[in-house]
């Protein structure tokens, strides 16, 4: 029995359906479990700032050349926008043909809630400016704690590059800096243990505050987006068949247990050391991944893009407010860019749709207020889409700079 229980994804299946039956069954004591939850997320985000400079300083000084660093900075970006535009392309046509809003009598004004403030009042990206400026720390150290990604993109590079300048000088900083690498990934190991528990927190807490039955009257929503989502993990695993050879199958083997973990946690930070590491072991250099993997958590959120675009179209539809292809053309635009605003983390898409909302005046933006409550669920679709296209621009970059990559899966660190 205890051979059965101990794979990470056995444990996290019980987790979540031990998490669904709680707050089906007991919804007062399911909502106490959030702590659970939001402990683990917790603990797992707090390792990912540091994380991220060490594995983008790998990737740089590990090319050699600002040069080669600079080639697949480039070409991971190309990847990126690709992938986005395929994203936003697939949620309009679902989107479109399923037509999940239409029937729901909703009135315009509805109320937001005090949680659609607590959102509206999150520090979100309000253009190129605000990019900039957030990108820069108060201080070098302070990138570290401020619970941001781009200030650690920033300054990691600077450090790479700056490692790079110095040369022989710097051989200490960068072997120190391997080291931490590989305890960071250690206390990983050890935290990561604790994902089941973390997920059956997350998942009871969300049964127990909206019920079973609320969240199934927003089922074609749900449904739409699943079915997008679904679509485009179809394009991106073709895709990667065609220029690497690897069969679908083995990405979704290989990388099973950082799925089922996103999908009880909604988040993708909490599973980026593994994705480092197994990308790893199916061939991908590591001065590759340790740049897109990281770049991507900024600027490839693919599961976030066709969730802006399914979740604009639900509400225009539900209000009765009618997009011409004119103006479809104009939030397809927009959302190239907000879909960028949010981090790999729970409920930043939600964040990044009313930042859309909010810049183009068509569908109100406290008409967001219906999603809260299953957003939770929503979130999943997102998180695991997200961490899919990185996995599958991770191979693609790769290949592209002309690594050979194995057709077979073999186990992480972490196994």
């Amino acid at each position: 029995m205890s051979r059965v229980l101990k794979p990470l994804y056995v444990q996290m299946v019980i987790g979540i359906l031990a998490g669904i039956g709680l707050g089906w069954a007991c919804p007062k004591v399911a909502v106490d479990m959030a702590p659970f939850g939001i402990a683990f997320v917790k603990a797992m985000r707090m390792m990912v700032p540091p994380v991220l400079f060490c594995t983008i300083v790998e990737g740089i000084v590990r090319h050699g050349a600002a040069r080669d660093t600079g080639t697949t900075v480039l070409r991971s970006v190309a990847v990126f926008i690709i992938v986005t535009v395929a994203a936003l392309l697939i949620g309009l046509s679902v989107g479109s043909l399923l037509q999940p809003g239409n029937g729901l009598s909703v009135p315009a004004s509805v109320l937001a809630s005090g949680e659609l403030q607590q959102h509206l009042s999150s520090e979100r990206i309000d253009g190129p400016g605000d990019f900039l400026i957030r990108m820069i720390p108060e201080t070098l150290f302070s990138a570290f704690t401020a619970g941001d990604v781009l200030p650690v993109l920033f300054v990691a590079g600077l450090v790479g590059f700056g490692l790079l300048r110095i040369g022989e000088q710097g051989k200490s900083i960068v072997r120190a800096v391997e080291a931490l690498t590989k305890l960071q990934f250690t206390i990983f190991g050890f935290l990561i243990r604790a994902a089941p528990v973390g997920a059956f927190g997350a998942i009871a807490f969300t049964v127990g505050s909206y019920g079973l039955s609320f969240i199934g009257s927003l089922g074609l929503l749900i449904l739409t987006l699943a079915i997008a989502c679904g679509t485009l993990l179809a394009v991106l695993l073709i895709a990667v068949r065609i220029a690497t050879g690897i069969r679908p199958g083995h990405p979704i083997q290989t990388f099973r247990d950082e799925f089922l973990i996103i999908l009880g946690t909604s988040s993708t930070e909490v599973v980026l050391p593994r994705l480092i590491t197994k990308l790893e072991s199916l061939g991908c250099p590591r001065s590759v991944v340790g740049l897109t993997v990281p770049l991507g958590y900024t600027l490839n959120l693919a599961g976030t893009a066709v969730y802006l675009m399914v979740a604009t179209l639900f509400l225009a539809e539900a209000l009765g407010i009618d997009l011409p292809p004119e103006r479809l053309a104009v939030y397809f635009a927009v959302m190239l860019i907000t879909s960028k605003a949010a981090a790999g983390v729970t409920g930043s898409g939600f964040s990044a749709l009313l930042l859309t909302l909010s810049l183009l005046p068509d569908v109100p933006i406290a008409a967001a207020a219906m999603l809260i409550a299953v957003d939770r669920l929503l979130s999943e679709f997102r998180a695991v889409t997200s961490a899919t296209a990185n996995i599958a621009a991770s191979l693609l970059v790769s290949r592209w700079n002309g690594a050979t990559l194995l057709r077979g899966a073999t186990p992480g660190r972490f196994q």
